[in-house]
């Protein structure tokens, strides 16, 4: 399927790992220029030039942390459409897990760490492109939310309330600005098994007796304080959301916008 990005020029936040790079290799695949932007400059630069000499289209990595106040994101933004021309679109996907334990256990620190990179870099990333947008006849933009933001788990409170404002702020973008020509999903990923997980992948085989590529799923949802029973029996893989999204950027998604797709095999609890 043409997804109707070719010779576009995106930016994708978080863009160098996990569901992130997935978007980015899919929309470089389907012939879009892209920016990658992330904390470590190094690694970015690396898989935009890798994206560029396995599609012969241009990439640029950008460092930028998201999460720092000030008008660094802004900045990064602007270099982006320097090195690639018009701005079409933005992904945000940045957003991990830090500290984990019931709500007591999360103090002011943990809040503020959860609450500058989950909703604040989503904000300081639209409202930098936003102009762009305009600018250049309308576009597109994904943000990333949870799957537990209708189920919220007691480990990550604050990961969970940040995750639910970032889809209540894609709905008022995309109303606000549809009359730009600019559309705002947003994409509620489930468990999905990114490189993230790594450092602990050999220890939960080796304790649950399950291959390497099941363990991370086997040991969340046999945790009672997780409980993520997936119908398809799996984590999901992360080109698998990767093409949700760069779908979601595209002309083929014409006609959506304020909407909040799950992406979770079917994640009951």
């Amino acid at each position: 399927m043409d997804l109707g990005v070719a010779e576009r020029n995106f930016v994708l936040v978080g863009g160098t790992t996990g569901i992130g790079f997935a978007a980015a290799e899919q929309l470089a695949g389907n012939g879009a220029n892209v920016a990658l932007l992330a904390r470590d400059g190094t690694r970015a630069s690396d898989r935009a030039a890798q994206l560029s000499d396995q599609h012969g289209v241009a990439a640029v990595g950008i460092a930028v942390d998201v999460a720092a106040t000030g008008d660094s994101v802004q900045r990064a933004i602007d270099q982006a459409a320097a090195a690639l021309g018009p701005l079409r679109g933005l992904a945000v996907t940045a957003g991990p897990m830090n500290q984990q334990g019931p709500f007591l256990e999360h103090g002011d620190e943990s809040w503020d760490w959860y609450y500058q990179l989950i909703l604040m870099g989503t904000v300081r990333s639209c409202r930098a492109i936003i102009p762009h947008l305009q600018r250049n006849g309308g576009g597109t933009i994904v943000t990333t939310a949870a799957y537990s933001v209708r189920a919220p788990k007691i480990l990550i409170p604050p990961y969970n309330a940040l995750k639910a404002a970032v889809l209540t702020l894609s709905k008022i973008l995309a109303k606000t600005h549809g009359p730009d020509g600019i559309r705002v999903n947003t994409v509620c990923p489930g468990l999905f098994d990114t490189e993230v997980n790594d450092f602990i992948r050999a220890q939960r085989a080796a304790e649950y007796g399950v291959p390497e590529k099941d363990a991370i799923y086997t040991h969340l949802a046999s945790n009672p304080d997780w409980n993520m029973r997936v119908a398809l029996g799996r984590g999901g893989l992360p080109n698998e959301a990767g093409e949700l999204i760069a779908f979601l950027l595209g002309e083929r998604a014409a006609f959506m916008t304020g909407a909040a797709i799950n992406i979770d095999g079917g994640t009951d609890f």
